[in-house]
């Protein structure tokens, strides 16, 4: 014998069933647990409950929130579980101002659309008004009569579609000090050498540049600024193929009085 005490059967028994009723009991909660959230999964998707009851827009500042939600082609009659995000974000992005956009269905039944705008880069002096220009070329309503434009160039000239896009690109990568510098931009229809840019800079200087190198030439400005200051010169600098700078005649002048 081991010494352990041997418990008959008889005594067991309640134990036992005691511990199998628990387990039974457990057993159930659970199954009924199952059973009722079933019943109200199936109940909250076949019941108004499940149509979307909100819709927030977050990040749009250049088109309504009506807009984007219309393109969407989400609404309240939608059930939230019908909502096909991938789909729902191709049909935002169709939009001309809207670069990139998320859509977030959020239970129970809200929805979330976050959208990223294209940034406006210029203005387009057209017809006695000024027109915004985002970055992508898009073109955008008239300023409101008695409202300038402000922090950005003004563009004149541009009849030719595919220019004002690659301008308004090519804006887009320019370093904002540099953007600061130019006043105006004129579109040369009939180029001489390439060169169908004008731009007028801030300082009193102007470029004459080409509309397919002019974001990469142009960043060269602020260190030839800087020394055309030195000797006090103002003229015109050629940034196409190479780079020269031709005086005016009045700052030669000037200059040459000096000596």
């Amino acid at each position: 014998m081991n010494g352990k005490k041997i418990v008959p059967l008889e005594d067991r028994l309640p134990q036992l069933k005691k511990e199998r009723k628990q387990k039974a009991n457990r057993r159930f909660a659970l199954y009924a647990s199952i059973f009722f959230l079933l019943i109200l999964l199936v109940v909250y998707f076949q019941s108004p409950l499940s149509k979307v009851q909100q819709i927030t827009v977050d990040g749009e500042q250049l088109i309504s929130s009506d807009k984007i939600i219309q393109a969407s082609g989400i609404s309240r009659q939608t059930h939230i579980w019908d909502i096909r995000p991938d789909q729902a974000q191709k049909h935002i992005e169709q939009l001309p101002t809207v670069q990139a956009v998320s859509v977030h269905p959020q239970f129970p039944n809200h929805v979330l659309i976050r959208i990223k705008e294209f940034d406006r880069k210029a203005y387009l002096y057209k017809n006695g008004g000024y027109y915004p220009i985002l970055q992508n070329g898009t073109m955008l309503k008239k300023l409101p009569d008695g409202k300038l434009p402000v922090d950005a160039p003004v563009l004149f000239g541009f009849t030719d579609k595919g220019a004002l896009k690659t301008v308004a690109e090519g804006l887009a990568k320019i370093p904002q000090q540099v953007i600061h510098t130019i006043s105006d931009i004129h579109y040369i229809s009939k180029p001489h050498g390439g060169e169908d840019l004008i731009l007028y800079m801030n300082d009193g200087n102007r470029v004459l540049a080409s509309t397919v190198t002019f974001q990469k030439n142009i960043e060269l400005y602020p260190e030839i600024a800087a020394g055309l200051q030195k000797n006090g010169s103002k003229g015109t600098i050629h940034l196409s193929i190479g780079s020269y700078f031709v005086p005016d005649r009045a700052s030669k002048n000037v200059k040459d009085s000096g000596n």
